[in-house]
């Protein structure tokens, strides 16, 4: 089998009804799954949405929701992917995962100066996707310098109580 590295290198996912490389992508989920390899399933993940590969996407959006569905374990652990602060095209991102734009969860967090005064806080939404068990997670910063973005992470989880 292919490592990670080489099958980003030669792929053919540009084109999104090329069914053998649809089908390694698939082999290559599997694997990184059975190995544990949580970093390089954040990688992959992360490279078809900055190359804008979303059939692939959704191919491997489907592989893990299929394995938290099984009644064993099969060493899927509860895992989070940071996208980052930019989602190159948030449109088809949002309609490949069909967000429910319903918070299911409003939390925030503040970041204290060296003096105990809020500094900054993170406003963070969990939204449902189309996976029973993959939820979109964004987190809004906002602090004094006006330095706002908006971090995002997908949260792979067996329990929906871990999020």
């Amino acid at each position: 089998m292919k490592t990670l590295q080489e099958f980003l290198c030669n792929n053919n996912l540009k084109d999104p009804e090329d069914i053998d490389a649809l089908l390694e992508t698939a082999e290559i989920t599997r694997q990184l799954i059975c190995d544990g390899k949580y970093s390089d399933i954040d990688e992959l993940l992360n490279y078809t949405i900055e190359n804008k590969y979303f059939e692939a996407f959704t191919w491997i959006m489907d592989i893990l929701q299929e394995e938290f569905e099984k009644e064993e374990n099969h060493g899927l652990k509860d895992f989070t992917c940071f996208i980052g602060n930019s989602i190159s095209d948030f449109n088809e991102f949002i309609q490949r995962l069909q967000i429910d734009f319903n918070a299911e969860n409003n939390d925030f967090e503040t970041t204290l100066d060296n003096h105990g005064e809020i500094q900054s806080f993170f406003n963070i939404l969990t939204y449902k996707t189309c996976y029973k068990n993959i939820f979109l997670i964004t987190a809004e910063n906002f602090d004094l310098k006006d330095n706002d973005f908006i971090q995002y992470k997908l949260l792979f989880t067996r329990n929906k109580e871990n999020k």
